[in-house]
């Protein structure tokens, strides 16, 4: 009997051991109302992804995302659309291009990564970079662009698109060597286009994009003045600038070209003036800025001393803005070096953050050699205000010196002014 009984709570236990392990469906966590996340490719330290291929080859790469079955990923490229799924195998032009993959759901949440697409050019295919001074052309004016192969190229195609399906109007270049053209531009509206390299058998080869400017710009320079020292700034169809004026003085001694204007800044007091230019024929001359071009700009004069100045967009892979150690060595332990910035508008990041988007600001005080040698490490300059200001340590000093200089790095931030006190 008692047998019996241990078998009999045997069974009942094996029974209640099978039925607790019974395999269920599983359950479905996504939801249409979950906000976006990119799992791959990974957020990298650098905030950035960088792609490279050289073409013909197809750009192949992948995505992952969640909720999945309710979100669409975008591919950009200069902000053009060209590819919508997850996976993509396409070959584009040569070229650099700012690359966007964008995560949309149903309810129109969404998240993005950026970065850069460059795509080589084949050895023996025609190629031509930005034009001399900069992506910066003016129509009815010889610029030399340069380049390779470009003995091949038999007509130039200016399009508004990547892939050359939206043709503005097709010219002979004035002059052709191996390693040259010179571009003449017909009559362009001002905007962004794409010159696409027609060679002799008809074929399309890239180039990289170009900005058409039909009045006169001034786009770097202007805001490194100091009283009593000349100034050089730059830019495009600059030869009929006639006067500069700061404030009520009308400064019309000037060494001018095609692509600079030079004068001695009078004196100003610290603070800050308006800075604007004028032609012979009395037209304004425009200024590059963050927010687009305008007739005159705000400058500031203060007692600090330069140290780098610029108009330079910040990138989290490129050592774009660089004082080296022998430029630092002027500055003294416990000195205060100031960044001057202006916060670029549509910066092609955005951080998503509960069911609000906020622009995506950042700066890093770094070195050439990067990872372990910050001076100042990665931060949020969304509610930062110009400048940044930081102490110029023994041990930062030691550092620079090490290290061989001190870069900026980050994004959505245009760097204009270094200085020091």
């Amino acid at each position: 009997m008692k047998a019996k009984y241990i078998l009999l709570l045997a069974a009942l236990a094996t029974t209640v051991l099978f039925t607790g392990c019974k395999q269920e469906e599983p359950f479905d966590t996504q939801s249409a109302d979950d906000a976006p996340l990119i799992l791959v490719p990974y957020e990298t330290k650098s905030g950035l992804i960088t792609r490279e291929v050289t073409n013909p080859d197809a750009l192949v790469d992948s995505v992952i995302v969640t909720p999945s079955r309710y979100t669409t990923v975008n591919w950009y490229l200069d902000k053009e659309l060209v590819f919508t799924g997850t996976k993509i195998n396409m070959a584009f032009p040569a070229g650099k291009y700012a690359l966007t993959i964008e995560a949309v759901t149903e309810k129109g949440k969404r998240t993005s990564r950026s970065g850069s697409l460059t795509v080589n050019p084949a050895a023996d295919a025609p190629y031509a970079g930005a034009p001399a001074g900069g992506r910066h052309l003016v129509p009815g004016v010889d610029i030399p662009v340069s380049g390779k192969n470009l003995g091949k190229v038999a007509a130039i195609v200016v399009t508004r698109d990547i892939f050359g399906k939206d043709e503005v109007v097709t010219f002979a270049p004035t002059a052709v060597t191996d390693d040259q053209l010179t571009v003449n531009l017909p009559e362009l509206k001002d905007g962004t286009y794409y010159l696409r390299l027609k060679d002799t058998e008809g074929a399309l080869h890239g180039s990289d994009a170009i900005q058409v400017h039909n009045a006169s710009v001034v786009l770097e320079g202007y805001n490194n003045l100091e009283p009593g020292k000349q100034v050089v700034v730059t830019g495009v169809k600059l030869q009929d600038v006639a006067s500069v004026t700061l404030d009520e003085t009308v400064i019309t001694e000037l060494t001018v070209t095609a692509t600079s204007v030079a004068f001695v800044v009078p004196a100003l007091e610290v603070g800050e003036h308006t800075l604007s230019m004028k032609n012979a024929d009395g037209s304004d001359v425009l200024f590059s800025t963050a927010h687009g071009t305008v007739t005159q700009v705000k400058i500031s004069i203060s007692p600090e001393s330069t140290l780098w100045s610029g108009a330079v967009a910040l990138q989290w892979d490129a050592d774009r803005v660089k004082v080296t150690a022998d430029q630092m060595a002027q500055v003294p332990v416990g000195a205060s070096i100031s960044i001057y910035f202006e916060k670029l508008p549509d910066g092609d990041a955005n951080m998503y953050e509960g069911a609000e988007y906020k622009q995506y600001y950042a700066l890093r005080i770094t070195t050439p050699w990067w990872d372990g040698y910050d001076l100042v490490g990665q931060m949020d300059m969304n509610e930062a205000p110009s400048p940044y200001t930081f102490t110029y340590t023994d041990e930062r000093k030691a550092t620079v010196e090490t290290c061989g200089a001190m870069s900026l790095v980050g994004w959505g931030l245009q760097i204009n002014k270094i200085t020091y006190k």
